[in-house]
């Protein structure tokens, strides 16, 4: 209503002293941005040495230590990147941090996490295009190390076709194309490996880089698997160059690699004497990096880093509600006297008007409800958020305070389920027109098997048809799916290789129907169905969803939900 009255005075009055009002509000608004700018180039100044210093101690690899070292100086970088909010500060800050838990290797799930929001920050800072290359080809190497052979063939190609479409400037100013190729043997994905040398990799260009990547070593590697391992030849001249090349090896991380490697290449040869003697002195240093204890001393200085970095942030989420407050009431202090004054005005004009001017009004009353509801239910989520957030932080204190076993098990089990509410939660009220169910179950499955896969080998394979289920349907939905994977990496025993998990969605005419199965065996010792099978009946019977049960294959299971989720339940689950 203010706002009708300030148009109305306006067109009957021009000139006099309020101009001048309004110029010293926005003045009084506005004061102080030098000073701003200065500071913030002070802090860009501090950030970007501590990044250079952080990179001096991190480049030399002596260990775990070198790796700690390292985190004081990004974590104080990261910090710095906090206050200022310049995407390019926390694109390299992130990006230094994920670099930080992929040497460390224990955590992919944080680095898949740090590398994704790098790739997004680079890609919008103008310029950065090899920052942001180098970052996505590092979400493609998080992938294999978990390892996640979808995800990383699916990040892998998708990079080798940006990258073929690109320019041939870009291309050769991205020198990480010998590494992409590396990273798809890594997880088995041949072809691709050849199609990346074939037409983004010149051999004259391919060289080490002390300060990055061993190009040609890895050249050399991607090369010898091809032959040996792929075209299954009995020898490689690039072997012999492998071999020679990871002798000068200076750091114990790289040695360990590499003899790892040789190992392998060296039996797939039939060189197996060899390919043991390089096996007995991977044992040996890798049992040189552990038993020095660092290991668990970087895990609390990443821990530590992390609660510093939340502290930070919610240090400046206090310093801009505060900035908005000061902010909100400057302007209303500002608009309650320019609504005095035009309703000085108002009062003056036409009173045949004034029946308009209590409709305006009660058009306004009503936006004021309607923003009053929707603020309060913003305030309802946040709570709500808070609230999972807060359950599932005193489930894993608890988790961590507790020595039996089977009590560890349980509040596992009860924070995963919890974990899996507020991911949900998270996820619809970032996407308020429909989730997208694959890449939802995508996280969820990763989430459970990092927490409970510890040293099992475990392979996801997930496929999904483009989809949208109501929204009352995903947290059921995502209950069993957390249970299942639960009971599979529990008790289902592979009869060799790695447990292999696979999900598949798919839309039918009238229902969707979700395929579940693992290859492995039952487990003899599992217990009898519990609480989680409980669970997963009275879930099955809100969804209103038909399970089919597969005879002699206790963890095939298969789900079908109506698309009609308004329409009549068929009836208690079989």
């Amino acid at each position: 209503m203010v706002g009708i009255f300030w148009l109305r005075g306006a067109r009957i009055w021009a000139g006099g002293w309020w101009p001048a009002l309004l110029a010293a509000l926005l003045l009084l608004l506005s004061a102080g941005p030098g000073r701003a700018a200065a500071v913030d180039s002070a802090r860009r100044a501090t950030f970007f040495r501590l990044i250079a210093a952080g990179d001096s101690v991190y480049a030399r690899r002596a260990g775990y230590a070198s790796i700690r070292g390292s985190l004081l100086y990004f974590d104080r970088a990261y910090a710095l990147a906090e206050r200022t909010q310049d995407t390019l500060l926390l694109a390299e800050a992130v990006f230094a941090k994920g670099r930080v838990y992929d040497a460390w290797n224990k955590n992919p799930s944080q680095t898949i996490r740090h590398f994704a929001q790098a790739v997004a920050l680079f890609g919008r800072v103008p310029g950065a295009w090899r920052r942001y290359y180098y970052a996505r080809y590092l979400l493609v190497h998080a992938h294999d190390k978990v390892p996640d052979t979808a995800g990383t063939v699916r990040a892998a190609r998708a990079l080798y076709r940006t990258l073929r479409a690109a320019p041939d400037s870009v291309r050769r100013g991205v020198p990480t194309t010998v590494e992409l190729a590396w990273s798809c043997t890594e997880v088995g994905a041949y072809a691709l490996a050849d199609s990346v040398l074939a037409h983004l990799v010149r051999r004259p260009d391919v060289a080490n880089d002390p300060a990055t990547y061993d190009y040609l070593t890895h050249y050399y590697l991607v090369r010898a698997r091809l032959e040996l391992l792929a075209r299954r030849r009995p020898a490689s001249a690039y072997l012999d160059s492998l071999t020679a090349a990871a002798g000068p090896a200076t750091n114990r991380f790289d040695r360990l690699y590499y003899q790892q490697q040789l190992a392998a290449l060296h039996a797939a040869a039939g060189q197996y004497g060899a390919a043991y003697g390089y096996q007995q002195q991977a044992n040996r240093l890798r049992d040189s990096l552990e038993d020095r204890g660092e290991i668990g001393i970087l895990r609390q200085a990443l821990l530590r880093a992390e609660q510093r970095s939340e502290r930070a942030i919610h240090r400046q989420q206090a310093t801009e509600r505060a900035a908005r407050a000061r902010a909100f009431w400057g302007l209303a202090l500002g608009l309650l006297a320019l609504g005095t004054l035009a309703a000085y005005l108002a009062r003056q004009y036409r009173r045949a008007r004034a029946q308009s001017a209590a409709l305006a009004g009660a058009n306004a009353t009503l936006d004021e409800k309607v923003a009053q509801v929707e603020l309060l239910n913003k305030e309802i989520q946040h709570r709500v958020k808070n609230n999972l957030h807060m359950i599932f932080s005193l489930l894993q204190m608890q988790e961590r305070q507790t020595e039996s076993e089977e009590v560890i098990e349980h509040l596992q089990t009860a924070r995963l389920r919890v974990e899996s509410i507020a991911a949900l939660h998270n996820q619809l009220l970032r996407t308020p027109d429909g989730l997208d169910l694959g890449p939802y179950l995508r996280g969820l499955i990763s989430g459970v098997v990092t927490c409970l896969a510890n040293d099992k080998q475990v392979v996801t394979h997930l496929q999904t048809d483009v989809l949208h289920l109501p929204e009352r349907a995903y947290l059921p939905l995502s209950l069993i799916l957390n249970e299942w994977v639960t009971n599979s990496i529990k008790y289902a025993q592979p009869a060799s290789g790695p447990l292999e998990i696979s999900v598949y969605v798919q839309r039918q005419a009238t229902q969707v129907c979700v395929q579940y199965h693992d290859n492995g065996a039952p487990d003899a010792g599992a217990p009898a169905p519990g609480l989680g099978t409980q669970i997963i009946g009275l879930l099955t019977r809100q969804l209103g969803a038909t399970p089919i049960s597969i005879p002699g294959q206790p963890y095939h299971y298969e789900l079908c939900i109506p698309h009609d989720q308004n329409a009549a339940h068929p009836g208690s689950a079989r």
